[in-house]
């Protein structure tokens, strides 16, 4: 344990000053994605449910699958480039 510290301590300098950036699209980003559309999954769940602790657990799925669906659709439309009868209609 004591190595481990030691190696954590040398790698951080004391003079070090971190400037971590945030932009104001991220930030906005979060808000609309964790706040606003939790709180319209909780409600939904909750009317669906009718109980508190599935209403939670469909809140976070939802805004989880928010998040993750612009990466679906690019998965599906790189599938789609080039092969397939639909190529036609992309190019």
């Amino acid at each position: 344990m004591k190595t481990f510290i030691t190696r954590y301590r040398a790698g951080k300098s004391r003079n070090e000053f971190q400037v971590y950036v945030i932009e104001s699209s991220t930030l906005k980003r979060f808000l609309v994605v964790e706040m606003v559309l939790g709180t319209i999954a909780y409600n939904v769940a909750l009317f669906w449910f009718h109980n508190a602790l599935l209403a939670g657990v469909g809140s976070w799925a939802g805004t989880e699958s928010v998040k993750r669906l612009p990466v679906v659709f690019r998965k599906i439309a790189g599938r789609q480039e080039g092969s397939g009868s639909m190529s036609m209609f992309f190019t």
